[in-house]
């Protein structure tokens, strides 16, 4: 009941203390999503280093590699599609 109220009053531009739990979701999915695009950004470095101080083959370079390009691509689509913007009753975007 309070998360149908949360989103139907948000949806008009009110918000009341106590009643912006959609708002603490939102930043906990912002925050997921930046984590998980650091993290796959931070595996392409460390496969990187790996391969130029020859303690992996360049076949197993190429193969994370296209792993975690993939990934990396998906990760970026996931944040680009604008999921956490809002519209209100009219369709005009806030």
């Amino acid at each position: 009941m309070f998360i149908f109220d949360d989103i139907l009053l948000r949806s008009i531009g009110f918000s009341f203390p106590g009643l912006d739990l959609l708002w603490v979701f939102e930043q906990m999915r912002d925050f997921a999503y930046k984590e998980m695009h650091d993290q796959i950004k931070d595996k392409i470095k460390e496969n990187r280093m790996l391969y130029e101080l020859g303690e992996m083959t360049s076949v197993e370079y190429f193969k994370m590699n296209n792993i975690l390009t993939r990934q990396l691509k998906l990760a970026e689509r996931a944040k680009s599609m604008n999921i956490g913007q809002k519209t209100d009753l009219l369709g005009n975007e806030a």
